[in-house]
């Protein structure tokens, strides 16, 4: 469902992906081929530095400096995963002057999950 939606829109698409040890900003147009991306290692932070909050606020913002030189203003955002930066995601990106026009999180849910460990004896 949330395909179907981003394929009728003719907007530009954020990806982020942020996940415990690493936070990945994509931008994706319309057909669905990736522009441009950035992640904590591109900004020279290396190991357990790389999944801070820190290093996920200098990715966005960075992030959204490029794309405002390559002249794109207005964009839905899709939000994947639980890391330390996603909170910041939206707060970072409006700070670096972009236009959101939606906002989706598609983060999976487990329905039943993974087993529960067997018990000791």
């Amino acid at each position: 469902m949330i395909n179907k939606e981003l394929k009728k829109s003719n907007f530009n698409t954020i990806c982020v992906k942020c996940s415990s040890n690493n936070t990945i900003i994509s931008l994706v147009n319309p057909e669905g081929s990736i522009i441009t991306t950035l992640s904590s290692g591109h900004l020279k932070y290396k190991g357990s530095r790389k999944g801070t909050q820190t290093a996920s606020q200098q990715v966005i913002y960075c992030f959204g400096e490029k794309i405002l030189e390559l002249g794109y203003d207005r964009f839905i955002v899709k939000i994947k995963g639980i890391g330390k930066g996603r909170s910041s995601v939206i707060k970072e990106l409006k700070k670096s002057g972009l236009s959101l026009i939606k906002v989706i999180d598609a983060t999976p849910i487990p329905y039943n999950g993974c087993r529960i460990a067997k018990g000791k004896k």
